[in-house]
């Protein structure tokens, strides 16, 4: 392993400013989800001039899969590069967007692209250095924020996959042992029959009654669902004017529950509720499916193997204006707050006293958080493994203004090349012992149920 660590590290190192660059512009130029044209076409050109063969996809737009070698096992990368609306801000320790209301990359995916890229072929030149015989692949996996994945999952494009891997920047180095929730969004659009409400209130049909009585079924249905079960709504259209029977409303709801098949269990049940909200009202309603994704299960034989490259790649140093930088970033989070990156995953609460987490942990076994991946769709088809790399001080959280400001960071661009080291190495671990791949295989048969998508009701 040690051969293999130095030739994947010394490859990243050669071609640190060619990575550092695709970071840094797809971080200057916020692309949103299905809108990743020129984020996309960067991946292309970079993979076509690495010898990588690229397939653009037609399921979804800006998706793509670059392949590089004819024979052996399959191992996989994944990449995202989509931005969050609204979240602009400028590489800076204060709130300072670039401009308002304009996306930025607060989930650092200009990062977790450029890191899954360097694995990609950094994987691809250790392989042929050492005459192992493999395929390796990168997805480019546009619109993680909103629809995500399903689309190529459902349209079979990982099926052959022996191996599938990832990583997601953090506030901590771990492999990402724990689960996920699996999620379903849904608007529920009502109808009725407009009407004056003060002259002739008899003959009009209010579409926002039905919202609100299929609103307060779940508040009342909360108590009776399976535990982990979660239900977010907002009344996404309660009419236009308070004097006009609303003949349109819509609740637009997500439903989180700890597997697939909870979801579609309790789906039903507010299916039900929707149709009794519109007998009371003498309403109808269709739905929309908006996204959905499944829960992940982690592979447990490439999280260890993971955890054992995470071991074997040295971590990065911060220079001192980064660490500077760091921590007057962290200081800008309450000290209470720094704890909600921690304790879902299982963390110690002692890290909230560093500024950067600087060595590797190994948490979350066992721990289930609320947010959800469509890294779990593809879970459920072939053996998948994440980590999470420290690329922002302990106690930053995705989603955020400071997430999206150290993502810019020259710290954030080491540690992202770091994670590309650790999954080439991971690849390479088992791309050259065939047993230890079978093992990750016959795991993901023991562990995974038939796949069927959770937008599939």
């Amino acid at each position: 392993m040690d051969k293999a660590a130095a030739k994947i590290t010394s490859f990243i190192a050669s071609n640190a400013a060619v990575y550092d660059w695709i970071s840094q512009s797809i971080w200057e130029n916020p692309e949103t989800a299905f809108n990743e044209e020129k984020s996309s076409a960067i991946y292309r050109e970079r993979l076509a001039d690495s010898g990588f063969q690229i397939t653009e996809f037609p399921e979804m737009p800006h998706s793509f899969m670059g392949e590089k070698g004819s024979s052996g096992p399959v191992i996989a990368f994944m990449g995202e590069y989509d931005a969050l609306p609204g979240m602009s801000q400028r590489c800076s320790t204060s709130r300072e967007p670039v401009s308002p209301g304009a996306p930025g990359h607060a989930c650092g995916h200009n990062l977790l692209g450029m890191g899954s890229l360097a694995a990609a072929e950094a994987l691809a030149y250790a392989a042929q250095e050492s005459g192992i015989p493999i395929r390796v692949r990168y997805y480019g996996c546009p619109a993680e924020e909103s629809l995500g994945r399903i689309p190529l999952v459902k349209a079979g494009r990982f099926n052959d996959a022996d191996a599938v891997m990832t990583w997601h920047p953090a506030d901590v180095n771990t492999p990402h042992r724990y689960t996920t929730s699996a999620n379903l969004a849904l608007i529920f659009n009502f109808t009725g029959k407009a009407s004056h409400a003060a002259m002739a209130p008899q003959t009009g049909r209010s579409a926002l009654d039905a919202v609100q009585l299929f609103n307060l079924s779940l508040e009342f249905m909360r108590e009776h669902v399976q535990p982990g079960v979660m239900l977010h709504y907002v009344i996404s259209n309660g009419g236009d004017r308070p004097n006009i029977v609303p003949s349109k409303a819509a609740s637009f709801l997500y439903i989180r529950a700890p597997n697939a098949a909870v979801i579609r269990s309790v789906a039903k049940r507010i299916l039900k509720a929707a149709k009794g909200a519109c007998l009371m009202t003498e309403t109808g309603y269709s739905i929309e499916i908006q996204h959905g994704k499944c829960d992940y299960i982690p592979n447990d034989t490439i999280q260890d193997v993971m955890a054992q490259a995470m071991r074997g790649i040295p971590l990065p140093e911060p220079a001192e204006a980064e660490r500077d930088f760091m921590k007057t970033l962290q200081a800008t989070v309450p000290k209470a707050d720094r704890l909600a990156t921690l304790d879902p995953i299982g963390a110690p609460r002692e890290l909230a006293a560093q500024v950067w987490h600087d060595s590797c942990g190994d948490f979350g076994r066992g721990k289930r958080i609320g947010g959800s991946l469509d890294t779990g769709d593809v879970s459920y088809v072939a053996p998948t493994g994440q980590m999470n790399a420290a690329t922002w001080p302990i106690g930053v959280g995705a989603h955020t203004w400071q997430s999206c400001s150290a993502s810019g960071s020259s710290w954030a661009f080491k540690a992202a090349r770091w994670a590309g080291a650790c999954l080439a190495l991971s690849g390479f671990m088992l791309a050259e012992n065939p047993a230890l791949l079978e093992k990750a295989k016959k795991e993901h048969r023991r562990t995974a149920p038939p796949y069927r998508s959770t937008m599939d009701l």
